[in-house]
C-alpha cells in the first residue's frame, strides 16, 4: 500500500536502517519503517501519513518519528536529505522485493555512509546495532574495507576511531 499510495501523490524515498540491511542478506531486526526522503517533500510526507492518522512523536529538524494510528502498525522514521543527496543514492539504488512490495533500497557503501553518520552522532543505546550493521554490510557485499573508496566513507561520514574499531572487528570473523 505505501508504494502505490507514495507513486500516486509522486513522493520518492528509499528504504533504509533495518529493512534496507535485511535486504542485503543480513538478519536483523527492527521494529520500525525507515524511510530517507528529499527534505522539500517534507510536507507532503507529513501530510500523506497524517492522512493514516500517524502522529509526530520526535521533530529532531533532519529526523522525524512518527506513531502509528494503532497498535500492531509499524512506526515510521523519515530522514530528510537534501534533494542532490536524495537524487544521487535514489539514481544508485537497487530495486528489492521487501514487505510484499517492491522498493529502492540504497547501494550498499550508501548504506554504510548513512550507518556511520547514525554511530558519528548517536546516543550509546543504538552504537552496538549500527556497528554490527557497518560491520556486516562489509562482509556481506565482499568490500574490501582497506581500500581507499570504504576509508573515504570513513574519513566523511565516520571516525577514525570507528574506522580502527571496525577493521579490528572485521579481522576478529
Amino acid at each position: 500500500m505505501l508504494n502505490r499510495e507514495c507513486q500516486a501523490r509522486g513522493l520518492r524515498y528509499l528504504v533504509i536502517g533495518g529493512h534496507a540491511v535485511n535486504a542485503y542478506g543480513i538478519a536483523r531486526e527492527t521494529a520500525d519503517v525507515d524511510l530517507l526522503v528529499n527534505r522539500d517533500d517534507r510536507d507532503a510526507w507529513l501530510n500523506f501519513f497524517g492522512c493514516m492518522a500517524y502522529r509526530v512523536f520526535h521533530d529532531g529538524g533532519n529526523f522525524l518519528q512518527l506513531s502509528p494510528p494503532k497498535e500492531g502498525a509499524w512506526p515510521v522514521d523519515l530522514m530528510l536529505v537534501q534533494k542532490p543527496t536524495f537524487e544521487k543514492m535514489e539514481a544508485e539504488s537497487r530495486h528489492v522485493a521487501l514487505l510484499n512490495t517492491t522498493v529502492a533500497i540504497p547501494k550498499v557503501e550508501h548504506l554504510i555512509a548513512l550507518k556511520l553518520h547514525a554511530l558519528k552522532h548517536t546516543r550509546l543505546h543504538r552504537f552496538l546495532k549500527d556497528f554490527l550493521d557497518v560491520v556486516n554490510l562489509i562482509e556481506c557485499a565482499k568490500l574490501d574495507a582497506t581500500s581507499d573508496e570504504i576509508k573515504a566513507l570513513f574519513e566523511k561520514h565516520g571516525t577514525k576511531d570507528l574506522y580502527e574499531k571496525v577493521l579490528r572487528a572485521l579481522q576478529k570473523n
